[in-house]
């Protein structure tokens, strides 16, 4: 790791944006993966440093999205929440972009207990961000995971919010396994709800 510095050297000394046009680039996005999994902490804080500023355009980017889950898988727990708390604010983006939900999917899995509660209530405080999700590919591994994190208040406000879409969520591929799986581990759907389109 240490003999690697001279990359890190070479990425700053491009200025500032230099990670964030690494993490975009095409094959630019392999090279910052295994930068990130096998350099020093110090070394991996000044590449990050440089990403979490502009990290919701670099989530939703289809090459981008890969260095912002390595950047939650192997970050540190501060850097973890640094990126968290820039994507809290923007969930109604990320939500409707395929490649972000991979994203809010590592941010979920990968993050403390504390992180989780943040970004689970900003995901159901967004209206229609849940339902949104549970329609695409990418997006229903969110609910999915979203469904096994929470409980009590939170779990009967997401069963409600999957509830207003379980029509539109039966005519999809994708909907159907989120609402199947709630039926089979999270108890029906809050009949109040069910008929939404």
């Amino acid at each position: 790791p240490g003999a690697c510095q001279f990359i890190i050297d070479e990425i700053m000394q491009q200025g500032a944006g230099s990670a964030c046009k690494l993490a975009r680039h095409k094959y630019g996005y392999r090279v910052f993966q295994r930068l990130l999994e096998h350099l020093l902490p110090q070394q991996k804080a000044q590449l990050i440093s440089g990403l979490v500023t502009d990290c919701v355009s670099i989530s939703m980017h289809r090459y981008g999205t890969f260095v912002m889950q390595h950047v939650l898988e192997y970050g540190s727990d501060a850097q973890r929440e640094l990126v968290i708390a820039a994507l809290v604010p923007h969930i109604s983006k990320l939500s409707m972009n395929n490649d972000a939900c991979m994203v809010l999917d590592a941010a979920l899995v990968k993050s403390d207990a504390e992180s989780q509660e943040l970004l689970i209530r900003a995901m159901l405080q967004t209206d229609g961000s849940i339902g949104a999700m549970a329609h695409t590919r990418r997006g229903h591994v969110v609910v999915l995971s979203l469904f096994e994190l929470v409980g009590g208040e939170l779990l009967e406000s997401a069963k409600r919010q999957i509830g207003k879409q379980s029509s539109s969520l039966n005519r999809n591929r994708f909907g159907r396994l989120v609402l199947n799986f709630v039926q089979v581990h999270c108890g029906s759907i809050v009949p109040a709800a069910i008929g939404g389109a």
